[in-house]
């Protein structure tokens, strides 16, 4: 059975290199020490991808910690407004899209970065 399972399997690596040619895997341990993988490609100044990795995810960092703040102030704000929960979600929710799409784009144009997971 094992066996059967193994023929399944593939490598991770192929793929990436699929979805992202000319790309490292990079893993980065995070201040909250979980591990984030990057594929990054090297720096227009000769750069490793390991050191683009870094500076991204020190981006990363900031820029989700910079969100959360304005994710709990805004929570707050309609708590003490006493406006319904509903609406505050939405605009929550679709503020987090919005939100995600912008950090992936800032890491791929500034570091050539993608974060996978």
């Amino acid at each position: 059975m094992l066996a059967a399972a193994a023929a399944l399997a593939f490598d991770m690596s192929s793929v990436l290199a699929l979805m992202y040619p000319g790309r490292e895997r990079v893993e980065i341990t995070g201040s909250d020490d979980t591990t984030y993988v990057y594929a990054c490609r090297p720096g227009s100044a000769g750069e490793t991808p390991e050191a683009q990795a870094q500076k991204a995810h020190a981006a990363f960092e900031e820029n989700t910690r910079k969100f959360a703040e304005m994710f709990v102030g805004r929570l707050m704000q309609d708590a003490e407004a006493g406006e319904p929960n509903v609406n505050g979600a939405l605009t929550l929710s679709l503020q987090t899209n919005s939100w995600a799409g912008a950090i992936t784009t800032h890491l791929e144009k500034e570091y050539g970065c993608a974060l996978l997971g």
